[in-house]
């Protein structure tokens, strides 16, 4: 979690009251961060990766005043005349403007603004890697501003911070930014630059801005850019800046820019509208374990989130609702049944399951994890020792050591080849441990119970995830008829009726694998490694692995 600091007196001073101790604890947990401490005119908290709007002073004070009383202020945003102009940069594709008017600053507010802007950079833009924002003084500069190109040995600007003119390509060597965050554009035959209309530099991006026209406490309208490689996320982290920064205006004015791109793309930024999402207050209070009514849900949403009720189903007990143009972190319901949670307040929400039925409550161990802990004390029963490998893995690992065909979900920059991905099955886990101690011993029984996320289009995030469970049988002898017995005795003792038909599954022995059937659904497989990937993994003897999908036997054999 991000750690953040700001002025205890620039926080008072935005929301226009003194604030205690007490205070600044209670409210800063309402919104899931976790205060330091509160020492002299600072405030150091923690706030939760996904609501980069709470790492600013700006951003904390909008959150904070409905739990203190105070009212909501609403923005004005606006068609600006300004316009921008982008070149297809290949590495670094994407850029958005925004402008704030009338802004009031100090040397401390601009210092808390940079720190913001530093901040997100950080956390939300992977080290600028994904986006990384500017400011500037737009008084200084005449539009409209061109993303460009530039030839870095015959470009000069002069850095932020510094007094010499110098060329792009020795800002990289001769600045700090420069030495810290080169290595993004280094290797580009040209550099991308932000750029007025009389040709001067306002930025190379995404290094460092120029002194000429850098924010001040003497500057009243603010150009905000944000370049990347994700569209939606330059366009989030403009929003986020525009809105904190208009929070230090006298008129709370933004200006939405347009950017044309060569290509014919055009993008507007910051985003007038926020997720929309249905909500059913049915589910809102299952979750919950209250009895809220669709009234009630309504005004802590409004009062204390500022979400827009578009829509109030008709006797339906449903809600259509969309978040603050801010609120990234907003994508489902579930995210809006938390935003309830938080506004109904969870010191109530014991309480509340304490007075209800006993046939009622919703406060119990979830059908899965029963599940899982029964099979798991089945399973240690028949001498299996139980492993627990990293969910997240690799696409030789899970694809082609086995051959297998099927997609999964990678992750965009990982930081190591080995987690590049997220596993779509536990067989592969188990075999890679079981190579690492084949050495030390000659017999070994392991298993492993957890989630694999397999891609589905079926579902709102494209995403299915399963608890499965593996099994792992190696020794000198070991066949298809152990798994087979293994298999058989687990769904004895959940009592399940259980068969056999010959299946083919990616590195297992055509011949000597059986897909697994129960309930008159497929639930799983067993079968014999295919030696090539024995002999790949320097193991001597037989190994039978057996598969099963703990979700399915409670979703088609136990719920019904």
């Amino acid at each position: 979690m991000p750690v953040i600091r700001i002025s205890k007196s620039e926080l008072e001073k935005i929301l226009g009251i003194e604030l205690t101790t007490s205070n600044i604890y209670r409210v800063l947990a309402r919104l899931k961060c976790e205060v330091e401490r509160v020492e002299n005119d600072e405030i150091e908290y923690e706030a939760t990766s996904d609501r980069p709007d709470l790492y600013s002073v700006e951003g904390l004070s909008r959150a904070i005043r409905p739990w203190l009383g105070l009212p909501w202020r609403e923005y004005t945003i606006v068609e600006s005349s300004i316009k921008g102009y982008a070149e297809n940069i290949q590495e670094r594709p994407y850029v958005a403007l925004a402008v704030v008017r009338d802004v009031e600053l100090s040397s401390e507010a601009v210092a808390q603004i940079m720190e913001l802007q530093e901040k997100i950079a950080q956390t939300y833009g992977r080290s600028r890697r994904k986006v990384s924002i500017g400011l500037y003084d737009l008084d200084t500069l005449k539009p409209p501003v061109f993303y460009k190109l530039a030839d870095p040995d015959s470009t000069l600007f002069r850095p932020l911070g510094e007094r010499e003119v110098m060329s792009l390509r020795e800002a990289l060597s001769r600045t700090e930014k420069g030495l810290i965050y080169g290595y993004l554009i280094e290797n580009m035959s040209k550099f991308p630059v932000l750029q007025d209309s009389l040709g001067r530099i306002l930025s190379l991006v995404p290094i460092i801005n120029s002194e000429d026209c850098k924010v001040t406490e003497n500057s009243k309208n603010i150009l905000i850019d944000a370049t990347g490689t994700s569209l939606e996320e330059v366009v989030n982290a403009v929003t986020i800046m525009a809105t904190s920064i208009a929070e230090r205006s006298k008129t709370r004015v933004i200006e939405r820019v347009e950017v044309a791109y060569s290509s014919g793309l055009v993008v507007r930024a910051p985003r007038v509208e926020g997720s929309i999402l249905a909500v059913d207050v049915t589910e809102i209070n299952s979750l919950l374990g209250v009895k809220l009514t669709v009234a009630e849900i309504k005004e802590l949403l409004e009062k204390y989130h500022y979400y827009k009720v578009l829509q109030v189903g008709t006797n339906s007990g449903k809600l259509v609702v969309q978040a603050p143009i801010y609120r990234i972190d907003v994508k489902s319901w579930v995210d809006v049944a938390e935003d309830v949670a938080i506004a109904y307040g969870y010191e109530k929400l014991g309480l509340e399951a304490q007075d209800m039925a006993l046939m009622s409550s919703h406060g119990k161990v979830h059908p899965i994890e029963h599940l899982s802990r029964i099979v798991r004390d089945i399973v240690i029963g028949m001498g299996f020792h139980e492993v627990a490998n990293y969910m997240m893995s690799n696409r030789y690992e899970q694809l082609e050591l086995f051959g297998a065909q099927w997609d999964m979900f990678l992750v965009e920059n990982p930081r190591s080849e080995r987690f590049e991905g997220v596993r779509t099955w536990l067989a592969p886990g188990l075999l890679l441990t079981l190579a690492e101690n084949a050495n030390k011993h000659s017999r070994l029984k392991l298993f492993e119970i957890g989630d694999v996320v397999i891609p589905d289009e079926s579902f709102e995030t494209r995403a299915r995830i399963e608890r499965r469970l593996s099994m792992l049988i190696y020794h000198e002898k070991a066949t298809l008829t152990d798994g087979l017995v293994h298999v058989k005795a687990l769904m004895r003792e959940l009592e399940l009726d259980v068969s056999f038909n010959k299946g083919i599954v990616p590195g297992f022995l055509p011949e000597r694998t059986a897909i697994i059937r129960s309930c008159g659904t497929d639930i799983g497989f067993v079968g014999e490694v295919h030696p090539q990937i024995l002999l790949k993994l320097g193991l001597k003897n037989p190994v039978v692995i057996a598969e099963i999908s703990l979700s399915t036997i409670l979703s088609e054999c136990l719920s019904k």
